[in-house]
């Protein structure tokens, strides 16, 4: 018998989430209440697809529906770290039937977007590690990454943290800061901006769109703002921590600059290593320079992921690449 697929929308959030608690690249940020989250910061269309197979859930894709320049786009929703593509399990003896399982899932999303957008970008999981079928489709592909870390033994951790991160962080511990719940999101948008005071260009995420979003998880019971507080009573940085099903990221972070050379905000991440249920952590990128090399000092191990586009046509590939390259040599001027 033929088998038989179809790609359509998830319309039951149940379902949807469902789906993401059990699949290869699930993660927190593909869940319906995250999603809804992104959709009320940007008011932004929401769009879930699934591909079934004989009418059972193989595949899906998530992302928000928007216009910019002409173009009809589905995205990941800015501030969300993975999302995209998803798998569903498959039970298997070996590995070519899971990859051609997923490889044809794939192609058949691949089509399925480019016949209704002109312009298609998706950050993946760490956990969606082939690409190919997007390169075979001619989609630009990007490697970014992040550090995540077992938490399960707080002294096997300890050890792997570089010397500097562990004297700050005593440093910090020494000066009696203290790390304390905070719903100052006002605050805490003053201090993501001051984070890219001294940067071209500033932050790279509108401050009202990131205090938005902010406001919206935290209604939502997903995201827990950290911060962590001098005796005298300052809040010296903001974190803002999002509870996955296994993992803790540290989803946005904002901090008062005078501080730096307390230590203070080291000491924030490692308090919330301690306090935390969850055995796994995620820094959620570690792409910059400066913010890489802060985030390598608690010994995590390096994870990439990937970031895919896929454009209608080559000719709006390249009106987009022209358009890009346009605004680089702007910024440097």
């Amino acid at each position: 018998m033929t088998d038989t697929y179809e790609v359509r929308p998830v319309e039951d959030p149940q379902t949807w989430d469902d789906f993401v608690r059990t699949a290869l690249g699930g993660t927190i940020f593909s869940s319906r209440t995250w999603l809804d989250c992104a959709c009320r910061a940007t008011n932004h269309v929401l769009h879930c697809y699934g591909l079934y197979k004989n009418g059972s859930l193989l595949a899906g894709v998530s992302g928000l529906e928007s216009r910019r320049a002409g173009l009809k786009r589905l995205t990941t929703p800015q501030l969300t770290p993975h999302g995209g593509l998803l798998f569903a399990p498959i039970p298997s003896k070996g590995p070519a039937k899971l990859e051609a399982e997923w490889g044809r899932a794939t192609q058949l999303l691949i089509s399925h977007l480019l016949a209704h957008y002109d312009q298609v970008q998706l950050s993946l999981a760490p956990a969606i590690q082939d690409v190919r079928e997007f390169t075979w489709s001619d989609w630009n592909t990007r490697i970014r990454y992040t550090y995540q870390m077992d938490l399960s033994d707080l002294d096997s951790l300890w050890e792997r943290v570089e010397r500097r991160t562990r004297t700050v962080i005593r440093k910090a511990e020494k000066a009696s800061f203290t790390l304390q719940p905070t719903d100052d999101l006002d605050l805490f948008r003053r201090q993501y901006e001051l984070i890219y005071a001294k940067q071209d260009g500033g932050p790279p995420i509108d401050p009202a769109l990131v205090q938005s979003f902010a406001t919206h998880a935290l209604a939502a019971g997903l995201a827990q703002p950290q911060a962590i507080v001098s005796p005298e009573g300052d809040i010296a940085s903001i974190v803002i921590f999002v509870e996955g099903f296994d993992t803790l990221y540290a989803w946005v972070a904002g901090a008062d600059p005078a501080f730096n050379p307390s230590g203070a905000t080291s000491l924030l991440y490692w308090n919330s290593f301690q306090q935390t249920h969850l055995k796994r952590f995620d820094f959620v990128g570690a792409n910059m320079p400066a913010i890489a090399k802060f985030k390598r000092g608690f010994g995590g191990d390096l994870v990439p992921y990937f970031v895919v586009d896929g454009f209608k046509s080559g000719l709006v590939k390249t009106a987009v690449a022209g358009k890009n390259a346009l605004q680089a040599w702007r910024n440097e001027r």
